[in-house]
């Protein structure tokens, strides 16, 4: 009987482990050891080079400006779109008559996929009939112009992270103790004395959970790039996914492309590691 429980919970997890295993931890596994190799244009590895495709890698100058639009990218995106949401969560946290209606459209974008998102950004951000252009007065080709291709991207970047963010946030901050608000009203504890004493610290185990998810989708981040500018004007968009990306189907440099996704991972691999050190310190449970 005793042994029968100890197994129960080992069994229960065995079908997770499995769909864990096969489509995480053996494609990773794969790539890594792929790596390693130099590998012809049916993906088949030919030849044992060691670290050969990483010398080649980051001797490539265009890789190396990708891990620099790549963070470029990362340190505006996530605490605008963190922030947003917060201030968005916030502002819509008490229910009014009219709550149900702007809280679908401050989530309205975990409705849009991504490619769809894209096409009408590039609508929008469009250089000769753009509304943007239009509406703010503005003479700027988006997607062509070395100065602003990248903020086109981080724009559609912050819209499309927003609506999960603030949909979490809002339970977050709709969860935090009314008894403990009123007696801080009581207290004489101005709206910013709440955020910053009582909701933040109530909050930060979404905030710290939300800061990870964003770090691990702006890595990643490929698909308005892939759609919209290509990694151009001059490799101005192009993040360290695109590289992958274009090695790997447009060039057929499989091993360019395997080395590309372990850095990739390393970097993001270490960016969580290093939260999590936060996560210590700053997080309250």
């Amino acid at each position: 009987m005793k042994r029968k429980k100890k197994i129960t919970p080992y069994l229960l997890i065995l079908p997770s482990m499995f769909f864990l295993v096969l489509f995480i931890y053996y494609p990773a596994v794969k790539t890594l050891f792929k790596s390693l190799f130099l590998i012809n244009s049916s993906n088949i590895p030919v030849k044992f080079v060691g670290m050969g495709n990483y010398r080649k890698l980051f001797s490539d100058e265009t890789f190396l400006k990708s891990i620099v639009v790549t963070f470029e990218y990362a340190l505006v995106v996530i605490p605008v779109t963190i922030l947003m949401g917060y201030l968005l969560a916030l502002i819509s946290a008490s229910g009014r008559r009219l709550s149900p209606v702007y809280e679908l459209m401050y989530a309205m974008p975990m409705a849009v996929s991504m490619s769809v998102a894209s096409v009408i950004f590039k609508l929008l951000l469009n250089g000769n009939l753009g509304f943007i252009n239009h509406v703010f007065h503005l003479n700027i080709m988006w997607f062509t112009d070395k100065k602003y291709a990248l903020w086109a991207i981080i724009i559609i970047g912050i819209w499309m992270g927003l609506g999960m963010t603030y949909i979490f946030l809002l339970s977050a901050v709709r969860s935090v103790s009314e008894e403990l608000l009123e007696a801080a009203t009581a207290e004489g504890a101005g709206i910013w004395q709440k955020v910053r004493y009582i909701y933040t610290p109530m909050i930060s185990p979404t905030l710290f959970y939300l800061f990870c998810v964003n770090v691990g989708s702006a890595l990643m981040m490929s698909g308005p790039v892939i759609i919209l500018t290509q990694g151009g004007p001059d490799s101005s968009t192009s993040t360290i996914m695109y590289y992958m990306y274009q090695k790997g189907f447009y060039v057929y440099n499989y091993g360019l492309s395997y080395s590309a996704a372990v850095v990739g991972f390393i970097i993001g691999f270490t960016v969580i590691l290093i939260s999590f050190i936060w996560e210590k310190r700053g997080v309250h449970y």
